[in-house]
């Protein structure tokens, strides 16, 4: 199986950090998990811490994973180069952490095995973000719950397996309320998402959709409520003779 080096190297003015001198256990407890989470490692990858060097203070990181190997590469070039363009809030945080583990006296550089890639960190500025940013996406379930706690308030809908409340309009709550714990809909919602930590703080139905997912039972279900019996004897003969 192929193994991924990567080395995030931390050093000093006087070049005293050693394996034995350098990061108290505590942040590089806390250093390490943000990095776990900014590279989001999936089921059965690995990112391993195998070796501290010394004569400086090295971190030798191993990945069975050339996807994972990729994203450490992305992730340290962006922020060496303070471009936060398309990082999310783990890749930011892990920005944040660096900067403050670098204070006034450390420096860092980050390589991989061949140093084909190698970036080293000079002054981490984050930028002012804004508190939350919109997301438009698309939903499919049941309606749980709809209505309102009074009279003028904003009425919402809760569908079966999202743990947020969508607020709708009195016009959709009309149309909707047919279809409460009935029939599976498809919402579109535009939701609101903190920049800090990417939970849904809002939300709101743009629009919605009924599938057409009929079957041969509920299609002759709805026929025989709208015409009555008599239309299945009038069809009978001529399409289900023996």
């Amino acid at each position: 199986m192929t193994r991924y080096n990567f080395t995030l190297r931390f050093d000093d003015d006087n070049h005293s950090l050693t394996a034995e001198n350098g990061i108290s256990i505590g942040t590089l407890s806390e250093l390490l998990t943000s990095l776990s989470k900014a590279v989001s490692l999936q089921r059965d990858d690995k990112l391993v811490l195998s070796e501290i060097r010394g004569n400086c203070y090295a971190l030798n990181l191993t990945t069975n994973s050339e996807v994972v190997q990729e994203s450490l590469i992305v992730v340290h070039r962006k922020i060496s180069t303070n471009d936060y363009t398309g990082l999310n809030s783990n890749q930011r945080s892990y920005a944040q952490k660096i900067k403050t583990i670098l204070g006034d006296n450390l420096t860092l550089q980050a390589y991989n095995d061949t140093q084909s890639f190698k970036v080293e960190f000079q002054k981490i500025e984050l930028p002012k973000l804004p508190d939350y940013y919109n997301q438009i996406s698309t939903i499919n379930g049941v309606i749980t719950s709809i209505g309102g706690r009074s009279l003028k308030g904003k009425s919402t809908i809760h569908v079966a397996g999202f743990n947020f409340d969508i607020e709708i309009s009195f016009s959709q709550e009309k149309k909707l309320a047919k279809y409460f714990k009935e029939k599976e809909l498809i919402f579109f919602i535009n939701k609101k998402i903190s920049m800090d930590d990417d939970e849904i703080k809002s939300a709101e139905l743009e629009s919605f959709e009924v599938p057409n997912d009929n079957n041969f039972i509920d299609t002759a279900t709805e026929i025989r409520k709208k015409f009555g019996d008599e239309i299945i004897e009038k069809y009978k003969d001529k399409y289900f003779k023996g």
